[in-house]
């Protein structure tokens, strides 16, 4: 097992990535990235009062249409952000599974695994955001939640790598 400091860092990155993967998910599934005008708009859908219908794509924006028809350069953003919650339900596993698990003697890279992936997650959730800028105006509820879950990342990062770098000192592993 690794540290009881150790393993206390990693839980706390573990229950932020499950926070991060909750909202981001929440985000997702949500039609309230963007207002405009009576429709809010979603990654897959837009809705007004009464429906809500698949989201169209053009070469470029439309807003004066109804409902509005977006660039092709919105529809990758819903794809980045399902591989990005991907990526975070694996480095959630990870975190608890390093807090729980007996390490080997002499750790070797392996222990900056999560770390990298959750940089990774972390670039294709940005990703995510500035797709989607290209469609719709980034004003709504769910963006602004979406955007909380890269800050949370950022969180995970540095926590994730400060465990990563304690686990490898611990061990005494010497890198030539």
């Amino acid at each position: 097992m690794v540290e009881r400091r150790i393993g206390v860092i990693l839980i706390v990155a573990g229950l932020f990535c499950l926070t991060s993967v909750i909202m981001s998910l929440y985000s997702i599934s949500t039609a309230d990235w963007s207002t405009l005008g009576l429709y809010t708009i979603g990654l897959f859908q837009t809705c007004s009062n009464s429906h809500c219908t698949k989201n169209l794509y053009a070469e470029i924006n439309s807003e004066a249409n109804s409902p509005p028809i977006f660039s092709k350069r919105f529809y990758n953003a819903a794809p980045l952000a399902i591989v990005g919650v991907l990526l975070q339900l694996i480095i959630c596993f990870l975190c608890f599974l390093t807090a729980f698990m007996y390490l080997p003697p002499k750790p070797s890279i392996t222990c900056y695994i999560t770390p990298l992936l959750t940089f990774i997650a972390f670039l294709f959730q940005f990703l995510t955001i500035i797709e989607a800028s290209y469609g719709i105006h980034l004003n709504s509820r769910s963006s602004s939640i979406f955007e909380i879950t890269l800050v949370i990342q950022l969180m995970i990062i540095m926590l994730t790598f400060h465990a990563a770098d304690r686990i490898r000192q611990t061990s005494n592993v010497q890198y030539v």
